[in-house]
């Protein structure tokens, strides 16, 4: 009589927890939502400029790539740059200015009579600089920059 060999019981259970770790640990890598390389600029001033031409050319996917991936949701700049011009904005500016040993991206502009402030901490992520969208502790857009502080892009919103 011809026998046709079994897999155990035992071997089976064991492919699948081999299988189902292999998928957790892929979906663990690629939870980052990007490259590092694909996040923030590789210096203050280059990520000062990125952000300007995001915000000028109201590009959502380019001002998102430019957070640190685990201090925004997903759809952070898109709902931003909805509140921000749902009416229309004058003078908008961003710069990088430092205040109390923390460097800032700051967005100023004018709507009416009122002021519109947005400030960001830039971080270092390894060898890039990114933006936090943790809400500073500090009262960045009611501060002045120190002198060392660069030069704002102004950004023409029209």
């Amino acid at each position: 009589m011809l026998r046709i060999p079994r897999i155990s019981l035992l071997w089976v259970v064991c492919a699948l927890v081999a299988l189902w770790l292999a998928v957790v640990c892929y979906f663990i890598h690629e939870e980052g939502g990007g490259a590092p390389a694909d996040r923030g600029a590789g210096s203050t001033g280059a990520l000062a400029t990125a952000a300007t031409a995001a915000v000028r050319d109201r590009d959502t996917a380019a001002f998102q790539r430019l957070f640190e991936p685990d201090s925004v949701g997903p759809r952070y700049a898109s709902q931003y740059f909805t509140r921000l011009f749902v009416r229309p904005v004058a003078g908008l500016r961003l710069t990088a200015e430092s205040y109390q040993d923390l460097r800032y991206l700051v967005l100023r502009g004018e709507r009416g009579d009122r002021t519109v402030c947005s400030a960001w901490t830039i971080q270092r992520d390894g060898a890039r600089s990114v933006l936090s969208g943790v809400p500073p502790l500090a009262d960045v857009c009611g501060a002045k920059a120190s002198a060392g502080g660069t030069p704002g892009a102004r950004v023409d919103v029209r």
